[in-house]
């Protein structure tokens, strides 16, 4: 069942390892898929560290396999380039854009690497019900 609706999920899901940024929310409308996250810098590192996203992150619908690949990256560098921290204290919010999903129940995961290491930012059956979706006009 596809709608017309722009809907909101808030997930606060943590990735597969400490080092990955938290995923705040997620953003389903007819026109792409926006998915947030929020980046605390790491204390083990001098400087805080840095960041960056593969080009070929995707979205990956588990109950049909589809692969939805980023379109687009917000307020984070697609590789080669780095965000490199000022801080350990610094933080930083960013989103990745794909393709919209069909609006209907499914199971996500979101994949930078296939079979990364705990330092690539991958997440994995994200649920998402349309009944929890807030719609944003």
């Amino acid at each position: 069942m596809k709608t017309n609706k722009t809907l909101l999920f808030t997930i606060n899901k943590k990735g597969h390892s400490w080092g990955n940024p938290d995923l705040l929310r997620m953003i389903c409308s007819p026109k792409y898929t926006k998915i947030d996250f929020g980046y605390t810098a790491k204390s083990i590192y001098e400087s805080g560290g840095w960041i960056r996203i593969e080009k070929t992150t995707f979205i990956e619908i588990i109950e049909t396999k589809e692969r939805l690949t980023m379109t687009q990256a917000v307020g984070i560098p697609i590789r080669p380039e780095h965000h490199y921290f000022e801080s350990k204290k610094d933080w930083r919010y960013f989103s990745l854009y794909f393709p919209p999903i069909s609006q209907k129940d499914c199971t996500l995961n979101i994949i930078e690497i296939e079979k990364g290491t705990k330092n690539d930012f991958n997440y994995y059956d994200i649920s998402l019900k349309m009944e929890d979706g807030v719609e944003v006009l």
